[in-house]
């Protein structure tokens, strides 16, 4: 194994690991979505308005981190690409794309700032 497989092995192991973390944001997802849904229906929520504020806040940052983690594993992998001369034209959308998702985690992120703890679930997309 040489020095390259060592790095681009890394790369998919830190890819591997955030995957699992962005699992981890969609159950949380899945539960400020139930508890939006619960409220709606006028029903007992298990998270009152500090709560599911705060964890809107967690999520949203948990994908901004995530984000920058996907931008510098397809950096690695950009630079790998680059030394052995393949074509890189995949590498730099994949790494446009991951700029594009951090500008819209920033703004997400922003706009949770923004609001109330009263009024998050109006705000709130919790879509990944």
């Amino acid at each position: 194994m040489d020095k390259t497989d060592n790095r681009e092995i890394k790369a998919i192991n830190i890819q591997l690991i955030a995957l699992i973390v962005a699992l981890v944001s969609a159950v949380i997802s899945i539960i400020i979505t139930y508890n939006q849904k619960l409220d709606l229906e006028n029903r007992e929520t298990p998270l009152n308005s500090k709560e599911l504020f705060n964890l809107t806040l967690f999520n949203r940052i948990l994908v901004l981190v995530l984000s920058f983690v996907f931008l510098y594993v397809n950096y690695v992998l950009y630079k790998i690409s680059k030394e052995e001369g393949e074509d890189l034209k995949s590498y730099i959308l994949q790494i446009v794309a991951s700029v594009l998702v951090i500008a819209s985690g920033v703004i997400a992120l922003y706009v949770v700032g923004l609001s109330e703890t009263d009024n998050i679930v109006d705000v709130e997309n919790p879509i990944i």
